[in-house]
Formats: structure tokens, sequence, C-alpha cells
């Protein structure tokens, strides 16, 4: 060891027992030990001594088990264990009674807590969002008539201050997505994950989670207060309420799961599979998506319909033209014909 500082040698005899060393370890101890002990270790060092498996005595939540492992680190009811050497063994290895180490874990409520409120939070901005856009009903410039803001055109915006642009356009917005049934069925979906029958929401109760409604819309809030003492109380029904994830079936999901399902459905940004609206407005996480989506479908149909219509009236305008110049060219010939006869009858 880089500790060790060798202080002493004597020994005159030619055997390397006879010879010693002395050492002094950085904590002020000394050892001494003969040339032959020295280099009989350098050689076990050197050839490589075997090593023995970790055993261990434990008791998990109830349960004793004798074990024995390769490796020194250990997993033990989601833990893991490093052990560093012997510990509770009297100097012939075997266990000292009564002695143990006791270990216990506790969940970082904080951290939690954060987290779901973090998660409620998220979920009413999202609902909200949702409800909002097909809930609210267009602008209308008279109740009476019901008479609503139509888009502008370029002679309209001509005589229109920048402002009073912008005030307009944004009442021409307002509602354009009102009963858009994709947004509908969406927030219908969303409502019933957190309302989904008695069962979800007796678990969603029991961890401070519950739903409110307010202003058309069904929300969550959370008791913090509750939900601590669930972490503190009964975890495992914490995590599953929300972490439970099942192959066969959606509903057995957790919330988490349940509501990244639907999402994906609606919202998945992916090539192979683009969810629903998606596939109906594309998205920028989706390039080819831009391109390709009912709404700009129908956009390329009614462009096609007005360069249709232009290109009729177009032919319509050259017909009338020539029809026009053609009766404008026989009028001047009956014209010159009447002066002509009239020449020749003396008026």
């Amino acid at each position: 060891s880089s500790d060790l500082i060798m202080v002493g040698m004597d020994g005159d005899a030619a055997d390397l027992s006879d010879y010693t060393l002395t050492f002094n370890t950085s904590n002020g101890a000394s050892r001494t030990v003969t040339l032959d002990e020295l280099l009989s270790q350098s050689r076990e060092l050197a050839n490589g001594t075997s090593g023995t498996d970790a055993a261990f005595s434990v008791t998990v939540n109830g349960k004793q088990m004798d074990l024995t492992r390769s490796s020194n680190t250990v997993s033990l009811d989601g833990m893991d264990l490093t052990l560093k050497g012997t510990f509770n063994v009297d100097e012939s290895g075997n266990a000292i009674a009564g002695e143990s180490v006791t270990l216990s874990s506790s969940a970082d409520s904080d951290t939690i807590v954060d987290a779901i409120q973090s998660f409620v939070d998220d979920y009413n901005e999202i609902s909200k969002a949702i409800h909002d856009a097909f809930a609210t009903q267009p602008a209308e410039k008279s109740s009476t008539s019901h008479t609503r803001y139509e888009p502008l055109t370029d002679d309209d915006k001509s005589g229109m201050s920048e402002s009073a642009i912008a005030s307009y356009e944004e009442k021409a917005k307002q509602g354009i997505l009102f009963g858009d049934s994709d947004l509908s069925s969406l927030y219908s979906r969303l409502t019933s994950i957190i309302s989904a029958g008695s069962a979800t929401q007796q678990a969603m109760k029991d961890v401070g989670l519950e739903t409110t409604y307010s202003g058309g819309v069904t929300t969550l809030k959370l008791n913090t207060d509750k939900l601590r003492s669930a972490l503190e109380s009964t975890p495992d029904k914490v995590k599953d309420l929300f972490s439970t994830s099942s192959t066969t079936s959606n509903t057995s999901n957790g919330l988490m799961a349940r509501l990244k399902s639907t999402l994906d459905s609606y919202a998945s940004s992916s090539y192979a599979n683009p969810g629903i609206l998606v596939n109906k407005a594309g998205s920028k996480s989706n390039s080819s998506s831009l391109l390709s989506n009912s709404i700009q479908k129908q956009i390329n149909r009614v462009q096609e319909q007005i360069e249709r219509w232009q290109t009729k009236m177009s032919s319509k305008i050259d017909y009338y033209t020539r029809q026009f110049t053609a009766l404008e060219q026989l009028m001047n010939t009956m014209n010159s014909q009447s002066s002509a006869l009239a020449g020749m009858l003396g008026y």
C-alpha cells in the first residue's frame, strides 16, 4: 500500500526468514514481516487466488433467507446493496446471535406529490383547451341577423388600420373549431378515463384525486394531504393507480397508460400510424402529414375548383369579347352601308 513506509531492515543470516522488514502505516501502527513471508504473499498475488461467494442471511418482508452470491452487489426487494466486508460474525466466521443490520426505505413523498400535482395541472389545461376549442361559438357582428365575421379580402384591408385588422381577424377566428366532432370525442374519452366506474373513482379518492365540474368542463383536483398519507400507508396502491400496464385490456391499465393510449390515438405523430387529428390537420413533428391531411386535401380541392372556374371565366370573357368585337364590326359595316344608301338617295 502507498501508506506503508519501510523504516528498518535487520538480520545477517543467509536465510530470508532471518531478514525482517518493519512498516509504519499512516495511522501510526507498525507491522514486521520476514522477507520470506513477503515473497510468499507476492507469489500468491501473482498466481491469483480464487474468491469465495458472499454468504449472508436476510429477512425481507418477514421472510428469512440464507443466500449466496458470486458478486458483492445484490438486489433485494428493489434495493441494490453492496457488501464491502464481513459483519456480525466472530473470528471463525460464525454469526453472532442477536446482531443484525436493519435497512428500511420510504417514498420520496415531496417528489411524488409534485409530479402528481404537475400531472393534474397538465390534464386540466389540456382538457379545458380541447373543450373550449369545440364549445366556443363563432362571434357575430349582429345578434339579430346572426351575421358572422367573414375573412377579410385584400380590398377590405386596404381601408383599415393594422390594429383594426388584427381585432377583426381575432373575432373571425373565434369558434373556428366550433362543433368539431373529433375534438368532442377526444374530450369525452379523456373525461371517461377519470370517471370510468366506481372502482377507478374509489381508487382515485383513496389517494386524494377527485373530479370537479365547472363551466361545462370536468377537471381533476388533488388533496395533497390525503396523497401523502396514502404514500406512507399504501404506496403500492398509488403506484398501481397510475402505472399499471396490461397487454390484454386497456381498461385494466393505470391512468397514465390509458391517457397515453387515448392521446396517441388522436395526436401521435408516428409516420407509420399517425393519430386522428394529425391525419386531419397535420403536425410539424410529421412533415409528410403537413402536405397530406384531410384539411389540406379539402383546400387543394377548393383551389382546383377555383382554378377551373377561373379558366371557365377566362373562356367566357374571351367568348363575349369576340362576340362584342364582331358586333361592333357588324355595326360599323351597317353604318357605312346606311351612309352610302343615304348618299345615293340624296338624303
